[in-house]
């Protein structure tokens, strides 16, 4: 199944199911209003969110064009991000910065967890996204999803046990860019949990050795994922760097 949030008048936009090639996608507000409602009570609304699925990949449910500039980060805002601020860009959406500023981009792939509890069960990793951070002088100062957030089986052989095993696809100013090719989420989960329990909606990192690359005014950053088929799963964060 695959999630996005539109872009409306709210701060937390209106939640979609979208169709697996990313071309269509149907409103859900009769089910949960936004992603994060749905969060909040998923084992009951995910069935229903995987009927809707089923019926736009059937041609039984009815569907806009999904336009993926259209999109927010699929949680707009989140309870808890282990990268940063907890309030998100569009994927889309220009990076703001101070003409000196010194600015470095992070990319990653990342979980949205259910709750669970500290120290015992640990919170299921229900949904997967790609993320792009940017630092100023090592401080992360934003953060954005990819336009749409999948559950794990949608990555096929590229979730093994917890992790994803697929290579993110970077690319800066137009240029390839090296990446890692694995995210460790049962780790990320683990830290998590220590004397504490990360309530639905969380977002963690997957753990990764992941290096920041230096930023200016006028680059871009394109982030996505392929899977074994050569298809996007999450669309494409593709972001430039304008100085204010």
């Amino acid at each position: 199944m695959k999630l996005a949030t539109l872009k409306d008048s709210t701060r937390d936009g209106k939640l979609v199911v979208v169709s697996k090639d990313l071309t269509r996608c149907s409103e859900v507000g009769h089910i949960a209003r936004t992603l994060q409602a749905a969060l909040d009570d998923w084992a009951h609304v995910a069935p229903r969110l995987e009927r809707v699925a089923l019926g736009l990949e059937t041609g039984s449910q009815p569907t806009l064009r999904f336009h993926e500039h259209d999109a927010a980060s699929p949680l707009p805002r989140a309870f808890s991000w282990s990268g940063g601020p907890g309030f998100f860009d569009g994927p889309r959406d220009a990076i703001a910065a101070a003409p000196d500023a010194s600015l470095t981009s992070s990319v990653q792939a990342a979980v949205i967890v259910d709750d669970g509890e500290a120290g015992a069960d640990a919170p299921g990793a229900v949904l997967v996204m790609l993320a792009h951070s940017v630092l100023q002088d090592g401080v992360p100062i934003a953060s954005t999803f990819s336009p749409v957030a999948v559950t794990p089986d949608e990555l096929g052989e590229g979730w093994d046990n917890g992790n994803a095993v697929l290579p993110l696809i970077v690319s800066h100013n137009g240029k390839a860019a090296k990446a890692k090719e694995s995210f460790d989420f049962n780790a990320a989960i683990a830290a998590a949990t220590i004397g504490r329990a990360p309530g639905a909606g969380s977002i963690l990192a997957g753990v990764a050795d992941v290096k920041a690359s230096p930023l200016a005014a006028g680059d871009t950053v394109r982030v996505e994922m392929n899977d074994r088929t050569g298809h996007s799963i999450f669309g494409a964060i593709e972001q430039t760097v304008q100085a204010g």
